[in-house]
């Protein structure tokens, strides 16, 4: 082998073995030993990966070619080899990424969520009810200080909790038969503290138009709007116009919801706004900058509120888009829920809820039919 390929391979953390088109092994890098046990000059140990050169040298297979293979340490799933041909002639690239280091953060973080919610959702609800009882019998200000920065703490904790339930467990998704001028109200009505603090005009167009139920949880779609609402709201502008479009397009209702402030750089709009914790840098670092005082909140928050609401959204076979709107300072969010039927419609209807179906699937029939026809109209 080529010495400064050799220098290349040996500096990489996958493991990388060299093998020519009968799978003799012409070179191994140290963790490409971690995974398995190859000999210069021999066959490859692993046969389904002689199999897999054979095939790619005939002909017969797609490079890069996956194959998983057993490792030494005992996972019959440890890590996937990569088979592709090298640009010298007859020689063969088997490249692995070993596993262990990803399931060993998988592991921790499902363990993480798990403690959050059997060991600590009570004590958090509980030092939350706490909280009013000791704001009631003390009304001196030290004690309304203390009082504010627990419920401070407190939100966050639920928040996390909710987290916790929400990606660690998947949730029972209720089969409620919902309408979005209710919930939205209520989402509303529950962040009006938060609307009036940044002197918004809440600007609402749809809600009067006849449109069809939803089915899920009103608990959590709710909670979907409000973390929604309230991220729009916190990275609007102050005394700007928070717009709210409701529309129907046959089987789904889409909710636009548009703020006047950028919240997030473009990088992160493309890829990790709905990673949890995905602005916890930022995040941190405003809150130096404003002197950690108690209780204080920077305007962009950690990264919660939107991978809470999209996960909620997926639950219930639903989903969030984010588009940059027509000036650089508004994002507009499409919020997507399918209508006339349960996600899940498994469970025994009575006849109430029967008959609530039937008719709301004639409905449904009925407002695609009329769809087609303004289209077929239009053409002509």
């Amino acid at each position: 082998m080529n010495a400064q390929m050799k220098i290349f391979f040996d500096a990489l953390s996958d493991g990388v073995a060299i093998v020519n088109k009968e799978g003799i092994v012409q070179y191994v890098n140290d963790p490409g030993n971690t995974v398995f046990s190859a000999k210069i000059g021999m066959p490859f140990p692993d046969p389904r990966i002689v199999k897999g050169v054979r095939d790619l040298a005939a002909g017969f297979g797609k490079a890069p070619l996956s194959v998983p293979l057993p490792t030494q340490l005992g996972s019959p799933a440890g890590c996937i080899a990569k088979l592709m041909p090298l640009p010298i002639a007859d020689q063969y690239a088997i490249v692995t990424h070993i596993q262990t280091e990803k399931q060993f953060y998988e592991m921790t973080l499902k363990n993480f969520y798990e403690f959050i919610r059997i060991d600590l959702a009570r004590p958090i609800h509980q030092f939350a009810q706490q909280l009013d009882f000791f704001s009631e019998e003390d009304s001196s200000p030290e004690m309304q200080g203390l009082v504010e920065n627990g419920k401070a703490i407190s939100e966050r904790l639920q928040r996390i909790e909710m987290l916790a339930e929400l990606f660690g467990t998947s949730p029972l998704v209720d089969q409620e038969r919902l309408l979005f001028e209710t919930m939205i109200t209520s989402a509303l009505n529950a962040e009006n503290k938060q609307l009036e603090s940044r002197g918004l005009e809440i600007y609402l167009d749809g809600l009067d138009a006849e449109l069809p139920p939803v089915y899920g949880s009103s608990i959590w779609l709710t909670r979907a709007l409000r973390e929604l609402i309230n991220n729009a709201a916190r990275h609007a502008l102050p005394k700007s116009r928070l717009e709210i479009v409701l529309r129907c397009t046959g089987t789904h209702v889409i909710l636009s919801l548009r703020n006047h402030g950028q919240f997030a750089s473009k990088s992160l709009l493309q890829k990790k706004l709905f990673v949890p914790f995905n602005q916890v840098e930022e995040y941190v670092k405003d809150k130096k900058a404003s002197g950690s005082k108690p209780g204080s909140t920077p305007a962009k928050g950690p990264g919660l509120g939107l991978p809470i609401c999209q996960q909620i959204l997926h639950l219930h076979g639903g989903r969030m888009t984010v588009v940059e709107g027509d000036g650089d300072d508004i994002i507009e969010f499409n919020l997507e829920l399918a209508t006339g039927a349960p996600v899940n419609d498994t469970q025994v209807l009575d006849a109430q809820q029967a008959q609530r179906y039937a008719h709301d699937m004639v409905a449904l029939m009925q407002r695609m039919q009329s769809v087609r026809v303004a289209q077929a109209v239009e053409k002509k």
